[in-house]
């Protein structure tokens, strides 16, 4: 670990059986011949809707097609992780179209689609935990436990959902032995997103959260923060290319303001490319049943916060962590946006800044795992 002087510095830039073609097949052509004998009224079952929508529509997929409130609900942490942008990685996936629920049998399930989001208020509750190895005395580890549930209500209709997210973060700080730190980190807040579509192919997606960045000992003036981000989604082609811009507000200390942005592309059901800044992630779907879906990953993250602390001396002090990421994982999804995931990582360009002009630190580059959980 190294030590220096200075101000705070910007972000550093970064960036799927043999057997079962025949089984298919055969079920493919008895549900043709039971098809032919059958009338078409009533044939296949309609999609639910979001927040409790109707189904009458005669188009399965609804007028809800685009709404994903997981997706919306989870910026930074895949939305990333953007720290100080609330828990939304997954604002950047595409806004999904109907779900028809699998047939009971397995063997019948060629390709489920499954579906993001819950019909109802409550969509989403994720507990996840993060550990970085703190290495030798002179270094920083963090153990890190997140928590946050996502609701979804109409504003004014249910087309346009207003999703809310509590959300709190407790970090374990050990080391490094000076300067010295708090040994516990708080960050937590309500977010407030919405998710107006404003037309076929354009979707917006404004937030805002109230926020508390502190060690709970420093003064509340100086711990509260309001942070925010707007973003519009344009569908070049539905369900394959997507363009995202738009902006974060941070209000850290290192930075008040990021950009965000980039493009997904989706050529197959199986592979997914988000180049998106800050947190670019290329997913493989490696396997699924009529109930789940496993892919595995190879993602970027920005991590860290600015936060206001107590110092030993008394003094009043805020200081700033922010790192670089590397992260390789395996994800198992369910439908309604449940799941679980498991990511190891390599952290680098790691710095602890302070606002009082103590000397900064560079802890030195480490390793990072981490587990989560979503019902």
């Amino acid at each position: 670990m190294s030590r220096r002087t200075g101000k705070c510095r910007g972000p550093l830039s970064a960036i799927r059986g043999g057997i079962w073609l025949p089984v298919c097949g055969l079920a493919l052509c008895c549900s043709i011949l039971t098809a032919r004998a059958m009338p078409d009224d009533g044939a296949r079952a309609e999609a639910p809707g979001p927040i409790g929508a109707s189904n009458a529509s005669a188009d399965p997929r609804g007028s809800q097609e685009w709404l994903e409130p997981r997706a919306a609900a989870e910026l930074a942490q895949r939305t990333a992780t953007v720290p100080g942008a609330a828990p939304t990685d997954d604002f950047l996936r595409p806004f999904p179209g109907e779900y028809f629920p699998p047939p009971d049998d397995d063997w019948l399930a060629c390709d489920p689609k499954l579906s993001s989001f819950k019909s109802g208020f409550f969509q989403k509750l994720s507990l996840q935990g993060t550990w970085l190895d703190r290495g030798h005395a002179d270094d920083l580890g963090i153990t890190e436990v997140e928590l946050f549930a996502t609701f979804a209500l109409p504003m004014p209709v249910k087309e346009w959902p207003m999703l809310i997210t509590p959300y709190f973060n407790q970090r374990l700080l050990t080391g490094p032995n000076a300067p010295d730190l708090p040994a516990t980190l708080y960050e937590t807040y309500v977010e407030f997103l919405w998710v107006p579509r404003f037309n076929e192919r354009l979707i917006g997606i404004l937030g805002v959260a109230p926020s508390v960045y502190s060690d709970f000992q420093a003064s509340d003036a100086d711990g509260f923060r309001l942070t925010g981000k707007g973003l519009v989604r344009y569908d070049i082609v539905p369900d394959r290319w997507q363009l995202l811009a738009g902006v974060l507000y941070l209000n850290r200390d290192d930075i008040r303001l990021l950009p965000a942005g980039g493009i997904t592309w989706t050529p197959n059901d199986d592979i997914r490319y988000e180049l998106i800044f800050p947190r670019p992630k290329l997913a493989h779907r490696i396997s699924f049943t009529n109930t789940s879906e496993d892919w595995v990953y190879v993602a970027g993250e920005f991590g860290g916060n600015s936060f206001a602390v107590l110092r030993d001396s008394g003094l009043q002090d805020k200081v700033t962590l922010r790192d670089m990421r590397f992260l390789v994982g395996w994800e198992r999804k369910r439908n309604g946006g449940a799941g679980i995931r498991f990511e190891a990582g390599y952290v680098f360009a790691r710095s602890i800044e302070f606002r009082s002009g103590t000397p900064d630190v560079e802890p030195d580059p480490t390793i990072l795992l981490r587990a989560g959980i979503a019902f």
